[in-house]
Parts: structure tokens; sequence; C-alpha cells
């Protein structure tokens, strides 16, 4: 599935360069291609740089683009905002630099006043929603961000659109009162991203929104932060961490007994 997204987003830039007016000259040009293949999302970020990199290749083998060839580099970030910005500059000094296939959302949102100066296109793995903000209107980065794109919905509308259906899960199971809602998730830009413009739905929805949960992206005994969900009496909770964390939240959940309902972003499956 990641795979395949993945290409999906490589063939969204074939697009774009097909439909620019830009009137290649040079018989090639340069993508650069961030990946995290040894940081703590490689275990989805080594598929989808796989499905990135058969993308450019298959672009390649099938004449290019109007008869461009793709050069491309590989460059393995580890998730680590430093490397990705070093990277991109590497990249930018070369000439015929066209196009970025970029990753997470620490990286991604550090880039954004880089390529809307460089007016580069980026297309990155990351749904935050403050990437959509072409004119900078968004009082929280107040960046623009008019070369950033993206595959699917936002962080922020995908969760927006859970709380939708728990309010109208908590309706049709009869719940009285305020449903109770807390954001779980590791201190980080990815988690982050969705989580005001989320609390701000839920509370237009009626629920009573609780103090966040902090969990670790990476795979742990979570026992504690779950007696702390206990405890709120959370109804719902949205995780917005990686497959392996929401996995063992899940299984430290059942092993004390929390009753709520989870619902997670994307990347959590």
């Amino acid at each position: 599935m990641h795979n395949h997204k993945a290409k999906l987003t490589s063939l969204l830039i074939v697009s774009a360069l097909c439909t620019s007016q830009q009137t290649f000259a040079e018989d090639s040009v340069f993508v650069g291609h961030l990946a995290d293949m040894s940081g703590p999302t490689a275990f989805v970020g080594k598929n989808y740089a796989d499905g990135v990199r058969d993308s450019l290749a298959y672009i390649n083998e099938n004449g290019g683009i109007n008869g461009t060839k793709l050069e491309y580099e590989t460059i393995d970030y580890a998730y680590k905002v430093p490397q990705a910005i070093a990277a991109y500059k590497k990249w930018h000094s070369r000439k015929n630099m066209v196009a970025m296939q970029g990753w997470g959302t620490a990286d991604t949102e550090a880039l954004i006043s880089f390529v809307a100066k460089d007016k580069l296109p980026v297309f990155s793995a990351s749904y935050s929603g403050h990437l959509t903000d072409p004119m900078g209107k968004n009082p929280h980065t107040k960046k623009p961000a008019p070369y950033n794109f993206f595959y699917g919905a936002s962080y922020s509308d995908a969760c927006r659109g859970l709380v939708q259906w728990a309010a109208e899960d908590w309706q049709k199971k009869g719940g009285k009162g305020k449903p109770k809602f807390t954001h779980i998730g590791a201190n980080h830009p990815f988690p982050n991203a969705p989580k005001e413009a989320c609390a701000e739905y839920a509370t237009e929805l009626g629920f009573d929104v609780q103090p966040a949960v902090v969990i670790s992206m990476k795979p742990g005994d979570f026992k504690a932060q779950c007696l702390s969900l206990k405890s709120s009496g959370s109804n719902y909770g949205y995780i917005g961490n990686l497959g392996g964390s929401v996995l063992s939240l899940v299984k430290s959940c059942n092993t004390v007994g929390t009753d709520i309902q989870f619902m997670s972003n994307i990347w959590g499956r």
C-alpha cells in the first residue's frame, strides 16, 4: 500500500513537470529524493523509498518526460532535519534540479522557506496541514508554502473526519453527556501537526477535549499512559504515531483495562 502511494506521488512529479511552462534544454533534469531507511520511520520509509525509485526508473525506461531523462539521487537522512537541509542545499547547487521527493513532517516543514524562495516543487509523504497554506495565512507557521504538495487528505482533515465519525458513533451508541477526546502521540511535528485543528473541531462537535497524552513513536510499554487515559475517562483517542507504536499502545491499554475507542492516522495501521 505504501509502495503504491509512493508511486502515485512520484507520478505527480511527472504531471507537474509535463505541464510546466519550462522548456527542457538539457538531456536530463535532476530530482532529489529524501528517504528514511535507518531512522524511526524506516519500517515504512524503506517501502516508500522503493516505490519512488521504481517510479523514477520506470519513467526513464519509458522515454523520460518528452524525451528528457530524470537523474536522481536517494539520500537516507535518517529522519533528521539537519541532514535533510544539507541534502537539499547540496542538490540545489545543481543547475538542473527541478523537483524533490520529500518524506517526513519535521524536515518538510523546515524546508518550506527554502523551496518557496527557490520555487522548487516538493512532493512529500508528510500530509501536514501546514503545507496547504500557499499564502502564509496560517498564524501558527506564517510560512507561505506554494510549492509543497502531497498525496491524500491532510492530517488535520483526516483527524477531523475521525472526530466527526466519533460524534456520530457516540450518538448511535446512546452516549450520555459530553464524550471525552484525547490526542495521543509523540511530542514531534508529525503527530502534533493536526492536534490543534482537530481539538478545535472536537470542541465544536461537543467533545470535552482532554490534555494530550505523549507516547514515543517507537514501540514500548505504555501502561502508564493507558492508566492516564483510563483515569481521565477518555472515550475516543486519536493516535498520531506509527504502526508499531500504535500496536504497543493498544496492547498496553488492553492489559490495564482501558476502555477507549482508538482512531489512528494513515501511518498507524
